[in-house]
């Protein structure tokens, strides 16, 4: 039963070491995004002013076509102008000529505003372009870092969990299976060992005699009816 009781405890032992290792696995997830915040900003900008860089392209490109669509018609009428038979179709000639004239300019006018705006935006892309790579080349160093380290943590943790199988293995059927139903019950230990007093050494709760006796003698797995953990004599 000593034997057992030895195999129990290095099980116990080996999760949690492994209890820790995925803890410290789990640490690397917030600092990874902390460390990647700054970039992903940046980059949802950059992004943004892409977008929106190509909306103002597609805008100056559809006033340009405008723009020459409405110098195309200004000229038609100027030479249907030359070609009038008396003074109502000259008038009506050019009252469309106004119109034409008119939306000739504010197309022009607001093809140099858009023109303007996506001057500015791609100046602004350049900037936040650079921004963004010297982002990156500064958190490079760290984020190789924290990855080798993770993976240190990670490959710690394959070969803990290989070690606890192994050593899974070796116990009978029936102690594993008892084993496993502590570990997963809501005590914080699955082996404590009784106490010179006769106490569980997890609740200490104090046992009868006759159960300190057993323990002692040590002739099966006997638990705690406190708090349910196998006890043992240290």
């Amino acid at each position: 039963m000593e034997a057992l009781h030895a195999s129990l405890l290095a099980l116990q032992e080996l999760d949690d070491e492994i209890a820790g290792a995925e803890a410290r696995l789990e640490e690397f997830e917030p600092k990874q995004a902390e460390l990647a915040a700054p970039v992903l900003a940046f980059t949802q900008e950059v992004e943004a002013a892409r977008t929106r860089l190509q909306e103002l392209r597609q805008d100056v490109a559809r006033l340009e076509r405008a723009v020459e669509q409405n110098r195309t018609r200004l000229q038609h009428y100027e030479e249907r102008l030359m070609r009038v038979r008396n003074a109502r179709e000259e008038a009506a000639a050019r009252t469309e000529m106004d119109l034409v004239r008119r939306a000739l300019e504010g197309d022009r006018a607001e093809l140099q505003q858009q023109g303007e705006q996506a001057t500015r935006t791609d100046l602004k892309l350049d900037e936040l372009e650079r921004q963004l790579a010297r982002l990156r080349a500064e958190a490079g160093p760290q984020h190789e870092r924290l990855a080798a380290e993770r993976q240190e943590v990670a490959d710690t943790l394959a070969v803990l969990r290989d070690r606890r199988e192994n050593q899974a293995i070796r116990l009978d059927a029936a102690s594993r299976r008892l084993y496993e139903r502590v570990r997963k019950g809501r005590a914080r230990r699955v082996l404590a060992p009784l106490t010179d007093e006769g106490a569980c050494g997890s609740c200490f709760n104090v046992l009868p005699l006759q159960e300190q006796a057993d323990v002692r003698r040590g002739r099966s797995l006997l638990r705690c009816e406190a708090c349910g953990v196998i006890l043992y004599v240290a």
